[in-house]
């Protein structure tokens, strides 16, 4: 809706679209039109089946297995009243601030042949890589569900119920089917999974982001790298089209027609004891235990070098992605509701980025980085002899401008919901008193957005504290975050000493991830 009086959104909505753009153009321009070399003939037929087929098997169980676990859970919890329910309800999502790679650390070591648990089967290949993510990734569906059972009629289920069905048939036939949220859980379980690299690296599933690394780190085939990264693309874009498709039918379905909230039914001592169990097994399996035993090999291990200056690190660029994610996002949702058809176009553009795995945004920042430092360098040496003294690639600019490029899409959200509770009726009383748009911004849509850019800020932050490919190409010389120390520790084999870094990364992600749970999950109304 466009606001008379509103000073335009378009120019920052359209630098919003850039930054997340910009990458995936140059990476697009350099898979078409780079060098070709034997290496790309050498990869297409030998080793990129296998790449495909692990693509394949690990996100097709992480699917299966989120959907498993999340969908029902969050059908108890919005449907059901027991015992210690209010905190499951956001306890549920506290897996998200682990890596998967951290994960993977703690089970893989513990089932390995000398590890305490050695007797079961050990996590390792495409099965124990997709059991990782389904652990760690199935809060995607849990929070989606849990909304859409919350806003869902209990009409077609206790239809169910009077045809003869059981409860737990009357949930698989009615209540599933109408929850298309659950399709975009499971479409970001996917997109999440194929953007991962540590934990594939480690658990000996190499997809396609490992491959990409591969060409570009091992090989210098940067522009195979490339392609490579273009079918990585290609999946993502899909399956983000989908998730953006799902999230529409869920919203037209819980605004249209007329609706008769669920109510909880409360179960007894024994069913309320199983519904507790049933909510604690995935956070035990996914967060708790390979936290432990991250926790009891990094007391028992000697100690890594530099994790205090790491965690600075780690810190310090989550915070900065995290303000201007948030800057970012305000943009794209001030420009969604104008309504001006540009400005609209700019958001919807800078919302994509989220579907560009992490190894491929960085690709692209380095070769666009690259080719802006040989113009300046050039232009440099002409006027003043010499290189340009300013290194672009390699350094802080390069890698919050490929974490915009890769999260920025994660605060639109959050932010267009925080100005959504600006009303057009709030500008006009303003406009009224003399406000000016400058005014009306500060004392009236601040205190009103100031919680939704928090939570898009704290979004982005947790998002880039686990971050492992992205840093990995781009960070400067003798510049190692958490997840960086953490991976090279796990690379050699040293899982003691990757223990601490792994075990950092989930403890600075858990505050912050609490909040941002019990704050989307506080939005259901009280029952």
């Amino acid at each position: 809706m466009r606001i008379p009086g509103q000073a335009s959104p378009a120019w920052p909505a359209a630098i919003a679209a850039l930054i997340c753009a910009a990458p995936l153009i140059t990476v697009a321009a350099l898979g078409v039109f780079g060098p070709w070399t034997d290496y790309m003939a050498h990869i297409a037929s030998t080793r990129l089946p296998a790449y495909l087929g692990h693509t394949a098997a690990v996100t097709s169980l992480a699917a299966f297995g989120a959907l498993v676990i999340g969908a029902p859970l969050a059908w108890v919890v919005a449907r059901f009243e027991f015992f210690g329910r209010n905190v499951m309800e956001w306890a549920l999502a506290l897996p998200l601030a682990i890596p998967a790679y951290a994960a993977a650390y703690g089970w893989f070591d513990l089932t390995q042949a000398a590890g305490p648990l050695g007797f079961l089967p050990t996590v390792r290949g495409p099965v124990g890589a997709g059991l990782i993510f389904a652990l760690t990734l199935y809060p995607y569906v849990y929070l989606l569900a849990r909304e859409a059972y919350a806003s869902q009629s209990a009409d077609a289920y206790e239809a169910a119920r009077t045809l003869g069905c059981g409860p737990l048939d009357a949930f698989w036939r009615a209540a599933l089917p109408l929850a298309p949220a659950i399709a975009a859980g499971l479409a970001l379980v996917v997109m999440e999974s194929l953007a991962d690299y540590g934990a594939v690296a480690h658990l000996g599933a190499p997809t396609l982001s490992v491959g990409l690394i591969r060409a570009w780190a091992g090989e210098g085939a940067v522009a195979d790298a490339a392609r490579l990264a273009l079918i990585l693309v290609a999946i993502a874009f899909v399956l983000f089209a989908f998730e953006r498709a799902q999230r529409r039918r869920a919203r037209q379905s819980a605004a249209s027609g007329r609706r008769r909230p669920p109510k909880r039914i409360n179960l007894g001592a024994g069913p309320g004891a199983l519904a507790l169990i049933a909510c604690l097994s995935p956070i035990l399996l996914g967060l708790i235990i390979p936290l432990a035993r991250l926790g009891w090999r990094a007391l028992s291990s000697p100690a890594a070098r530099n994790v205090v200056e790491a965690a600075g690190n780690s810190i310090l660029l989550a915070s900065l992605s995290g303000v201007f994610a948030a800057i970012l996002g305000l943009s794209a949702a001030y420009a969604l509701r104008s309504g001006r058809r540009r400005a609209v176009i700019a958001a919807r553009l800078a919302g994509l980025g989220y579907a560009v795995p992490g190894s491929v945004a960085a690709l692209g920042v380095l070769v666009l980085l690259g080719l802006a430092q040989s113009g300046l360098d050039q232009a440099w040496r002409a006027m003043f002899g010499g290189v340009f003294p300013v290194l672009l690639t390699g350094g802080i600019v390069a890698l919050i401008f490929a974490y915009q490029s890769r999260f920025a899409a994660a605060a639109i959200g959050p932010a267009e919901s925080a100005l959504a509770r600006v009303t057009p009726t709030l500008d006009a009383a303003a406009r009224s008193l003399g406000a000016g748009p400058v005014e009306t911004a500060w004392r009236v849509h601040r205190p009103l957005v100031a919680s939704g850019a928090l939570l898009a800020g704290l979004l982005v932050f947790v998002e880039v504290l686990k971050e492992l490919p992205a840093t990995m190409i781009l960070r400067p010389f003798n510049f190692d975050t958490l997840a960086v120390t953490a991976h090279n520790y796990a690379s050699d084999e040293r899982l003691g000493e990757a223990a601490a870094p792994a075990l950092m990364i989930a403890l600075i992600a858990l505050p912050p991830m609490i909040w941002i749970a019990r704050r989307i999950t506080a939005s259901e109304p009280e029952q």
